[in-house]
């Protein structure tokens, strides 16, 4: 064989240098048909699929598969204005004792920058979260008997205030005990929190046409004198209900403009501590069985015993119109389901929702 020639023996590492960027290339060509979450853009003719909240429905700006976070807020009147619950996915409205009620607020695709007046857990609280469990549970503390139920609930991680006091502060300028206060991010960061994997269960089922049609004008002829300057509203325009004979009222009612329900108490607008007015773009209403429990409190008034399994009647408003129908739940590890008179599920519109627990002897007021 004779020797190779010089020419080509000079070119050969500059073809393999054009080569490996080449492949370099193609690697960040591959990269770059990923999104900053991981998703693989849609090829030609594809709508790239978001990925969404599972207990709003909405697109995810956050990672969907951690856990809800879920917070016991007062609502008594020296706790009002309250902090963060404008940011919870999904707000359950307890009764209390005196009749006064309390707020447990979940969180998963947004956290409260500022979250409080933090108050105890109740019996129900366990009950109400197991279904969307894992679960982190903050609170500022309970009766041993309810901390017990709370530590052995399988998927609930116990992140009462007493057990983890750096997370929480007292707030200068509000009365105790309605001045603990904590933020999302403090609750995540503790240790137990960080070993908590997973996204939470759901059964609620949402339909993006329910926004799409709110607050279109009512056809001529509707009830209430439909004009073309001021649309009638269909049934399902404002809300009104009461957690027992001796306190205010709670009432929504629709904005056509955001396509909200807009929250009162009697007759005073319900607004956050930042100055919002407080508002769900779904308003449910259950009605629960309700007996006196064998806890006091210090003004010696019984704590209720509220039952979240079985079944009952049910209000929903969404879009500024309601349904009736039936709330569902078989077993403590089964999902609440809402199915209207001829059975089918009732979907929710995307976006935050509230869920009231009253009694089953109160009158609702839809109009």
């Amino acid at each position: 064989m004779g020797k190779p020639d010089e020419g080509l023996m000079l070119v050969l590492p500059k073809m393999r240098r054009v080569l490996a960027l080449l492949a370099l290339c193609a690697l960040l060509l591959s990269a770059c048909g990923r999104d900053e979450a991981g998703k693989r853009a849609a090829g030609p003719g594809k709508a790239e699929e978001p990925e969404l909240c599972p207990l709003t429905g909405l697109e995810a700006e956050d990672d969907v598969e951690r856990p809800p976070l879920a917070v016991k807020i007062d609502n008594a009147p020296v706790a009002r204005p309250q902090a963060g619950l404008e940011s919870a996915d999904i707000v359950y409205e307890e009764l209390a004792e005196g009749g006064i009620t309390r707020f447990l607020a979940i969180f998963h695709c947004t956290d409260p920058d500022d979250l409080g007046p933090v108050r105890s857990a109740r019996n129900v609280d366990p009950d109400i979260l197991v279904q969307y469990a894992p679960v982190l549970f903050g609170h500022s503390g309970a009766a041993a008997g309810v901390i017990r139920k709370v530590e052995s609930t399988r998927g609930i991680t116990d992140l009462r205030h007493g057990d983890h006091g750096d997370a929480y502060r007292r707030e200068r300028g509000r009365r105790a005990p309605s001045d603990l206060f904590t933020t999302g991010e403090q609750l995540r960061g503790l240790d137990e929190a960080e070993g908590v994997k997973g996204p939470p269960r759901t059964g609620l089922e949402f339909d993006p046409a329910l926004l799409e049609q709110a607050g279109s004008p009512a056809p001529k002829g509707s009830p209430g004198g439909a004009s073309p300057a001021a649309p009638a509203a269909a049934p399902g325009s404002s809300v009104s209900f009461s957690y027992s004979g001796t306190r205010e009222a709670v009432r929504y009612t629709y904005d056509t403009g955001a396509k909200k329900y807009l929250r009162f108490h009697g007759n005073a607008a319900h607004n956050s501590a930042g100055g919002d007015q407080l508002s769900a773009v779904n308003v449910v209403i259950l009605k629960v069985r309700i007996t006196a429990g064998q806890g006091v409190d210090a003004a010696g008034s019984r704590s209720p015993e509220i039952s979240v399994v079985g079944g009952g009647d049910v209000t929903i408003l969404r879009g500024g119109t309601s349904v009736e129908g039936r709330w569902n739940r078989s077993g403590l590890s089964d999902q609440t389901t809402f199915t209207d008179d001829a059975g089918k599920p009732i979907k929710l519109a995307p976006g935050n929702t509230w869920i009231h627990l009253i009694p089953q002897e109160q009158q609702i007021t839809v109009q």
